[in-house]
């Protein structure tokens, strides 16, 4: 294969959300998942203007010796309509889904902010799910605060 580069396009901080629910009342039940990837047209707005930036950026004449050819999305697919099938057919996760147990004092937050599940005494969350949107970064140095933190109040009593 000739050298080669990748340019990805992703939405960092999505608007849409999606949902975990219980399927039933037996626990062995695998839970309800719908992301809702694209539920929001604002984020088709954000993918369709990264594509537009990464297209740019790899027709950039300083890219010349490592370009061939468009993989993905190809050069058949060269309007809106054509690109926003494309995004919708593609779009998944990066597997770092967060705020399914989101911190807080609302309504619909699980837990306060010494991570502690509302109305079950004994009961911490500490992962991921707490955070109430994605960061701007990898969620892992996220995690391993609130792991360092959950791990303190834990010690504490």
């Amino acid at each position: 294969m000739p050298d080669t580069y990748l340019i990805g396009v992703c939405a960092l901080q999505p608007r849409s959300r999606g949902s975990v629910r219980l399927a039933g009342r037996d626990p062995e039940l695998a839970p309800i998942v719908d992301p809702n990837y694209l539920g929001d047209d604002r984020d088709m707005v954000t993918m369709v203007r990264g594509f537009g930036i990464a297209r740019a950026i790899g027709s950039a004449p300083a890219l010349k010796a490592w370009r061939a050819e468009e993989l993905a999305p190809g050069p058949s697919v060269d309007d809106e309509e054509s690109l926003r099938g494309f995004i919708r057919a593609t779009t998944s996760s990066y597997y770092h889904p967060v705020g399914t147990c989101a911190i807080g004092e609302t309504a619909e937050s699980v837990v306060d902010s010494e991570l502690r599940v509302h109305g079950i005494d004994g009961l911490r969350v500490v992962d991921a799910s707490v955070m109430p949107s994605l960061p701007s970064n990898n969620t892992l140095a996220t995690v391993y605060a609130i792991a360092e933190r959950g791990a303190e109040l834990i010690r504490q009593g």
